[in-house]
């Protein structure tokens, strides 16, 4: 789709045109939806993921688009967010809280005002955890823009990774279940909300 990039040489058609990491390289890259009949790769797959609109390839048209190393950080972001969010909701609403604190952090069950009876304490410790999440992303951003995946790997934070097994297909596999999972909480955490704003909008929804 993009075989001719719109920068003029000189002006950054270089820089488009250079090598980047394909999109099925990409752990949860989906070639169930681009199966059908001669589709050019084995068993009836086709050769590249299922990217009809070529989103993953907007880099090609402007240095001012992200490369897909900075949208799998994104997704990644995104997804880790929403699974603590929506375990918060569920534990906030359900009035769990840890022994001696129900009267500071947990007296309100109700998860869309709690945050605001928080004291500054608090709320101290909640700032400090996204400043070091933010600070932590931060490096090497604007390298996966551009996609210079070679100073840090997209949704790797520098900890954790050690947990990981040394076998690839493995730790692939874990990969791909924190994707899938991060996937679903932000379906889900859009949902309460939705069902908050619009009562009835996710049918069955317990929390509004």
């Amino acid at each position: 789709m993009y075989s001719e990039p719109l920068a003029p040489a000189g002006m950054g058609r270089e820089f488009i045109n250079k090598e980047r990491a394909p999109l099925s390289s990409y752990v949860g890259a989906s070639q169930e939806l681009a199966s059908f009949p001669g589709g050019g790769g084995k068993d009836g797959m086709a050769a590249e993921p299922w990217d009809p609109l070529g989103f993953s390839q907007l880099w090609k048209v402007s240095a001012n688009n992200p490369d897909t190393a900075w949208l799998r950080e994104a997704e990644l972001k995104h997804g880790r967010m929403s699974m603590l969010a929506i375990v918060g909701v569920m534990v906030q609403s359900s009035g769990l809280h840890f022994p001696g604190n129900a009267d500071i952090s947990f007296a309100n069950a109700d998860w869309v005002t709690a945050p605001t009876t928080l004291p500054p304490a608090v709320w101290g410790q909640v700032l400090a955890g996204i400043a070091l999440a933010e600070g932590q992303t931060s490096a090497g951003l604007f390298d996966l823009w551009l996609g210079d995946t070679s100073k840090r790997e997209p949704g790797n934070l520098g900890w954790g990774s050690g947990m990981l097994s040394k076998d690839k297909k493995a730790a692939d596999k874990m990969r791909l279940k924190e994707l899938k999972n991060g996937r679903l909480a932000m379906m889900a955490i859009m949902g309460v909300a939705a069902n908050h704003f619009l009562p009835g909008a996710l049918p069955g929804c317990m929390y509004n």
